[in-house]
């Protein structure tokens, strides 16, 4: 025990430690199984007495991570050009769901708290890669993150160095044990909020079962078909102009673009279609490779109101317009034909880094959700571009059906 006790003495107080623990700290992002902090701990407990410097132990520490996590990002970026692929399974799908999700909601905090929940420094590095997060910004938040973390754990060493200065091992094993108890703690808190959401989520479901049974009562079998097989698909950009939308359902190319559509599995137009209003606003930004400029983007979370065009259509030929709004042809089992009905309402997916890949389930009217997609950023997240003459043109003959079809017929819990 003396002989280890020395061999661990003399590596954690040699110059080249500070070199270890960088390389730990960088590499624990790419492979999460290599114990960085674990190896913090333990240098800032025998740091209690001097050597190795804390600060030098916070510096490298900090300074690892944040390589470390640059490179992961950029593994993300690369893969992203291969994601659709991945989403062929579903432990892939779900895991880049999430991801997208969180960046949407909260940006560059989640890299801050990536750090400090099991597994999340991996998810939230390359999943900021596969968003396309800004480099500039990536760096910004990393940086807070890996200073936090570095700072975290080396204080957490030299409060079990401190108090066992005598008996350095047992300081460790003190030290690791606070880390696991607050790792521990936090996460256990995190999987009860969780389930928590989910028992909510369930009693949702079950209040809006009762009443669509009640609902239903009145209505024929096609109707109640329609509620698992057909969604209102809310158009907010220039598929608001019908004959638009045609191109995507039926193939051709709209006047002014520059794509052709091969159009949707299922050619049928839609079965219904009405003018309504969003309660969010829409923003410009990217480059469109259909009309060039700004694309039209739907931001939930900044007031409008919004005119929209609600279209009934099934769930397979909302999946093959989403397709080819990403540029890509409709294909079979894609993951937006089933998530359109297991997903409450109110919430949102992103199934890709792609500007059209959030799938917002804004309401339902008696059992048939309504649903639109946009980007995962919102409108403060991103720069804004102008649109092209031709798309604005479309928009503005999609506006005017829109106020021609608000006399048709839909149910007053359409009017979101």
């Amino acid at each position: 025990m003396d002989l280890a006790l020395e061999l661990l003495t003399a590596s954690l107080t040699s110059p080249w430690v500070y070199l270890l623990i960088a390389l730990a700290a960088a590499l624990d992002s790419l492979v999460p199984i290599v114990p960085s902090e674990t190896l913090l701990i333990t240098a800032a407990t025998f740091a209690a007495t001097g050597q190795p410097h804390p600060a030098g132990l916070v510096l490298a520490a900090a300074s690892g991570a944040l390589l470390g996590d640059l490179a992961a990002h950029l593994v993300g970026r690369f893969a992203a050009t291969g994601v659709g692929r991945w989403r062929r399974w579903s432990r892939i799908e779900k895991l880049l769901g999430s991801a997208h999700t969180a960046f949407s909601r909260r940006g560059g905090t989640v890299l801050i708290a990536g750090r400090f929940v099991p597994g999340g420094r991996s998810l939230a590095t390359i999943g900021s890669g596969l968003l396309g997060f800004p480099i500039r910004s990536f760096l910004l938040w990393d940086g807070v993150g890996s200073l936090a973390w570095a700072l975290y754990s080396t204080g957490i060493g030299l409060i079990g160095g401190t108090l066992f200065e005598d008996r350095p091992l047992l300081g460790v094993a003190v030290g690791i044990g606070i880390a696991l108890a607050i790792t521990s703690s936090v996460e256990l808190a995190r999987r009860l909020q969780s389930m928590r959401r989910r028992r909510r989520t369930r009693s949702r479901r079950r209040t809006r079962g009762r009443s669509r049974f009640d609902n239903l009562r009145g209505r024929d079998v096609m109707m109640e078909r329609m509620s698992q097989t057909h969604v209102w698909y809310v158009s907010y950009g220039s598929n608001m102009a019908r004959d638009r939308l045609a191109c995507y359902l039926q193939g051709g190319r709209p006047p002014g673009a520059k794509v052709t559509y091969p159009g949707a599995r299922d050619s049928t137009l839609p079965q219904a279609e009405a003018g309504i209003e969003l309660p969010g606003t829409i923003y410009f930004a990217g480059e469109s490779k259909v009309w060039g400029g700004g694309m039209a983007f739907y931001d939930h979370s900044v007031p409008g109101p919004t005119p929209a065009k609600a279209y009934l259509i099934t769930a397979e030929q909302f999946a093959d317009v989403a397709a080819q709004e990403m540029n890509r042809p409709p294909e079979p089992d894609s993951p937006l034909e089933r998530l359109v009905f297991d997903l409450p309402s109110g919430s949102s997916h992103s199934v890709g880094p792609g500007g059209y890949e959030t799938l917002l389930v804004l309401d339902d009217v008696d059992g048939v959700p309504m649903v639109t997609f946009t980007a995962a950023h919102g409108s403060t997240d991103t720069e804004h571009t102008q649109p092209q003459e031709p798309y604005l043109a479309m928009l503005r003959t999609g506006t005017a059906e829109v106020r021609t079809a608000s006399g048709l017929p839909l149910p007053a819990a359409a009017q979101v």
